[in-house]
């Protein structure tokens, strides 16, 4: 059985350890030592990374407690190795993990809602609840969350013997067997778990509740600390201000500013939408002895709303063709029967991607337009 240093002291960044095997694999070899601060994968987090003798290890899994190290090289069973832990990822992880012990504590104290999922990643935590929650409580949970870390609350981790666990009231996603580990948030949170963690809260720092949505009959939250969650804050404090340069509008009246431009926006679209109407209208007028049509500037749906006027104006079969990516986009109309049979030899006689039904085919063609002209001359 290996010594689980991570357990005594999660803040252990470099110790030496006795090789005890070293097996190769086909990514690299499994190694176990006598003793180690590397924590393997479990509770939903994974597993710490760093190197034995300079040598990377990437993985460290558990099984029947031996712990392997998954190494890239082979180290000397027997041997007195220096083993060194990522510990900036490590003190993320304890970050992230600690600050959802918090939020989890005073969630279950305020509505009596069971973690029932948890999983941290280099990216993403998220916290899965078996109940829904306001807004309003949202915004209390995250307040009390960070006084917590304000009144930098002591964080503790113990064993209990069989007698104490029987009476101890903790958090448990499952029934555990054998030695229990509590990790234990003062007057806020005790839970059973296997991590590493931080020794009080002010290490967490910021404790930052993000989006939310309904999962079943529960809620996932998407959580942030410390470091994470001021990398967020500046991201998105530069987006707001680079926003608020382009509006020409103080950083903290984005939204105002936004909602502004969307009126405007609303109101050109109304007036382009005019205008493109006018455009067919005359465009539909001047076309009574043409059978084709090349307008530069319009998208699939102007296409049909300009070839199924002409068509409805003239009858006959309607085509009308707008420029793009070196070919032509198009709509044409005309008689269901007979477009039906038109458009089956148009995709023999040239590069057609497209199609459609009653009457309306539209799509897009490689071809030139003295070709299309010559083609729709009938």
């Amino acid at each position: 059985m290996t010594e689980k240093l991570y357990d005594k002291d999660s803040f252990i960044q470099q110790f030496f350890a006795t090789v005890i095997s070293c097996e190769q694999t086909d990514d690299g070899f499994d190694v176990v030592l006598d003793r180690t601060a590397f924590f393997p994968e479990g509770g939903g987090q994974p597993s710490d990374i760093g190197t034995i003798n300079d040598y990377q290890v990437f993985d460290v899994q558990i099984k029947d407690e031996i712990i392997v190290h998954k190494v890239k090289n082979a180290v000397n069973v027997g041997e007195t190795v220096n083993c060194v832990l990522d510990f900036e990822r490590r003190f993320d992880f304890m970050q992230q993990h600690s600050g959802e012990h918090i939020v989890s504590g005073i969630v279950h104290s305020m509505l009596g809602y069971e973690n029932v999922g948890f999983h941290l990643s280099e990216e993403t935590v998220t916290l899965d609840f078996n109940g829904t929650f306001t807004e309003e409580q949202i915004i209390e949970i995250e307040r009390r969350a960070n006084r917590c870390v304000w009144e930098n609350v002591a964080f503790k981790t113990y064993y209990p013997s069989k007698l104490q666990l029987k009476t101890l009231e903790y958090r448990s996603k499952k029934e555990l067997e054998g030695a229990v580990r509590i990790v234990e948030a003062e007057n806020i949170d005790r839970c059973a778990c296997c991590a590493p963690h931080v020794k009080s809260a002010s290490q967490i720092g910021f404790i930052k509740l993000l989006d939310h949505e309904k999962v079943r009959t529960g809620t996932r939250f998407q959580l942030k600390c410390g470091g994470r969650a001021l990398d967020d804050y500046n991201d998105k404090y530069r987006n707001v201000r680079n926003i608020g340069t382009l509006l020409s509008a103080k950083h903290e009246n984005t939204y105002n500013a936004v909602l502004k431009l969307n009126e405007t926006l609303d109101g050109q679209k109304q007036l382009n939408n005019e205008l493109k109407k006018r455009l067919v209208n005359a465009l539909v007028a001047s076309s009574a002895n043409s059978n084709i049509l090349f307008v530069d500037g319009l998208d699939i749906k102007e296409l049909q709303m300009l070839s199924d006027a002409l068509h409805k104006t003239y009858g006959g079969i309607r085509a009308v063709f707008s420029s793009s990516n070196g070919g032509y986009n198009f709509a044409i109309c005309d008689e269901s029967d007979k477009l039906d049979e038109f458009f089956a030899a148009f995709r023999k006689d040239f590069t057609v991607r497209g199609g459609g039904r009653n009457g309306m085919v539209q799509g897009s063609v490689a071809a030139d337009e003295d070709s299309l002209k010559s083609y729709f001359q009938f």
